[in-house]
């Protein structure tokens, strides 16, 4: 993960976007489609170690990119999952549920592998490029009320 994690693609993911804190990648197990990875770029490996600039900027990039998830592949709900324990590198799995699937099943990332080819997934990422680069500051920030 540190070492590919800005690469076009790994055996794992494709790039989607970079920030100056992380990485959106989108995992090639599609198992639940639309599933992405936001990594944290500095080499950390808990969300304690950061300090609040970086805290800060990496719940916005996963706030973006769940943002974009939701537009492009409008799921009906999207888990956040920060673990860690297999990969000592911060980062934050974001997992699609969509309406056929079971809401009162516990979410697995090991679920699949369900690998649709690769210029199927190149397209989802395209898309999900373009709606990562659609969303404006304005449009992370909280609603007004």
């Amino acid at each position: 993960m540190c070492a590919d994690a800005h690469v076009d693609e790994n055996p794992h993911s494709l790039l989607v976007a970079s920030t100056v804190t992380t990485h959106l990648r989108m995992a090639r197990n599609q198992a639940h489609r639309g599933y992405c990875i936001v990594i944290l770029r500095d080499h950390l490996t808990d969300l304690a170690e950061l300090r609040p600039d970086q805290l800060s900027s990496f719940w916005s990039d996963v706030q973006r990119a769940g943002r974009a998830i939701g537009a492009t592949f409008d799921p009906r709900k999207i888990d956040y999952l920060v673990m860690g324990h297999r990969m000592p590198h911060l980062h934050c799995h974001l997992l699609p549920q969509h309406v056929g699937d079971d809401p009162l099943r516990n979410v697995d990332i090991s679920d699949g592998p369900e690998l649709p080819p690769l210029a199927a997934l190149r397209r989802d990422v395209r898309s999900l490029r373009a709606r990562w680069n659609d969303l404006t500051s304005d449009e992370l920030l909280p609603p007004r009320t």
